[in-house]
């Protein structure tokens, strides 16, 4: 590549770091932190909520940006279990389970709903709406033998109809695998719903969770239009915050 070259990338990079600022100036972006997708029901309604629990800070989910940031690029493993994935070898980005300080640590929580707030002390997340680049995956890991245990999967068709929620009780906390297919910007619709004691069974409206998967730095001279832009969310902003009520 010559100079020139080099330059007009470097100059086509700014305009696409700066236009990308302006649009999400705003927006905490969460990519180390531990954090939860939380539900919380006051008042006589749902609230559907991002949780920064290494920060004790809560963050409406229009506020914030999940980033799935370059450290998660993986492959497929040479396991048959894991096909669902794609094949084995195929570049994945993978947020785990377990805790990676590299990485953003994504779980749900409902440890503001009182036990005995709902029938069984069980609510339902449900997965409403998807849109993105390529397919998402969640899904438990077996400790004892490594096993999968697919939770939730959606892709161009649509959500999965039979892999589409997660399981949240009441106090509890769940941490799962998070997987994208492609770099670039996902949006998950979550919907809460539970049987509550003496009033039945009530449905939040869909929330949307903004994801937006990063991709490796030496990417931007081949995909700079598509994706180059997102190289500036590796920094975190954290405004329009708003502390946890205890």
């Amino acid at each position: 590549m010559n100079r020139f070259l080099n330059y007009s990338v470097l100059t086509a990079t700014s305009l696409v770091l700066a236009g990308q600022q302006a649009v999400l100036a705003d927006l905490a972006i969460l990519s180390t932190e531990h954090v939860d997708i939380g539900v919380a029901f006051e008042d006589g309604a749902w609230d559907l909520h991002l949780h920064d629990e290494t920060n004790d800070i809560e963050y409406a989910p229009a506020d914030a940006i999940l980033q799935v940031n370059a450290n998660a690029l993986t492959q497929v493993p040479a396991d048959s279990r894991y096909s669902f994935l794609g094949n084995s070898g195929a570049p994945i980005f993978v947020l785990p389970q377990v805790e990676d300080p590299n990485l953003l640590f994504l779980g749900t929580g409902a440890e503001e709903i009182e036990n005995g707030a709902f029938v069984g002390d069980s609510l339902q997340l449900k997965l409403t709406a998807f849109e993105g680049p390529g397919r998402f995956f969640s899904y438990l890991v077996n400790g004892l033998d490594g096993s999968p245990q697919r939770v939730m999967e959606a892709g161009a068709g649509g959500v999965d109809a039979d892999l589409n929620s997660f399981t949240v009780l009441a106090l509890g906390h769940q941490d799962y695998n998070w997987a994208f297919t492609e770099a670039g910007t996902y949006k998950l619709t979550f919907q809460a719903s539970g049987d509550k004691v003496g009033q039945g069974v009530t449905t939040s409206e869909g929330v949307q969770y903004t994801f937006v998967v990063v991709p490796e730095p030496s990417s931007l001279a081949l995909g700079l239009a598509g994706l180059g832009g997102l190289l500036w969310l590796r920094s975190r902003r954290s405004p329009g915050t708003r502390p946890m009520v205890s």
